[in-house]
């Protein structure tokens, strides 16, 4: 049995991983060792476990998370093929959003400021019976959670005979980028208050005055949208007004060319 085992030293040059790399899995559960010796503490591995090592290797390389990389090395293979899509997804969006984030950077590197000029509205908000589904999530997966949640409420709005009053929106009760997760409230207005059934709760968005900025096209995208969000809480604090709920961002047209959305800003006199 002792001829079939691998010493660290001989499996971390098979794999191209490091001594402290392999140490690292076997402590965190990703690759465990087969043997470790009760006096040394060295450790031991099996052939069987070179695949899996060098696949954990060129994980890595594409710089996936530790924990996705357990889930993945875990999961049946049609699984694995689903997380390994899912994060290649979410690493192209990731390019896309840098290079669209390029030029607005150059221009804070530069001082030259935001190109973007925004017009800020005030709008007067009636009190509004909405379905609400509150979700964290990091902004690789918020197109998903927006989408899943909006179906999930237009079916309840079907099944209880709602009339749906105006374009969906996300009430953002916390920052969502790649570090930090919401969390976000997605709102779909309807002609009525209901009962909270599960993840879906009724209640009333109270009434209130809002400024708004409207963003066309592009200007929806991420981390463009952000620009709409900056005029807006400027706008408030610039006139002497106090932010008195979560900013909405309101989806009145899908994204591409003809994208339309505002961002609200709820506030009131201080």
């Amino acid at each position: 049995m002792n001829e079939q085992r691998i010493s660290i030293g001989n499996f971390a040059q098979a794999t191209r991983l490091s001594l402290k790399a392999l140490r690292m899995y076997d402590q965190l559960g990703i690759l465990a060792a087969h043997y470790v010796d009760p006096q040394t503490g060295y450790r031991y591995y099996q052939a069987e476990q070179l695949a899996t090592a060098r696949l954990i290797g060129m994980l890595r390389q594409i710089n996936m998370p530790l924990a996705t990389i357990r889930q993945l090395i875990n999961a049946s293979a049609k699984d694995a093929e689903i997380l390994l899509s899912r994060y290649i997804r979410s690493v192209e969006l990731q390019a896309i959003q840098a290079r669209r984030a390029q030029s607005l950077i150059l221009g804070l590197i530069r001082q030259e400021g935001v190109c973007m000029s925004l017009e800020v509205t005030v709008r007067q908000q009636a009190d509004q019976p909405i379905l609400s589904i509150t979700k964290r999530t990091f902004v690789n997966e918020l197109d998903n959670v927006i989408a899943h949640a909006f179906h999930t409420m237009e079916r309840f709005a079907a099944d209880h005979h709602l009339v749906v009053r105006g374009s969906a929106f996300g009430i953002f009760h916390g920052t969502i980028n790649a570090d930090d997760d919401g969390p976000i409230e997605v709102c779909l207005p309807v002609d009525q208050l209901v009962e909270s059934q599960g993840e879906i709760v009724g209640r009333i968005l109270p009434a209130g005055k809002v400024a708004v900025v409207t963003m066309h096209g592009d200007q929806c995208e991420f981390p463009h949208i952000l620009a709409g969000y900056d005029a807006g809480s400027d706008w408030v604090k610039a006139n002497g007004y106090v932010v008195s709920d979560s900013p909405r961002e309101i989806w009145i047209n899908p994204p591409g060319p003809d994208a339309l959305m505002e961002i609200a800003w709820p506030f009131h006199e201080a």
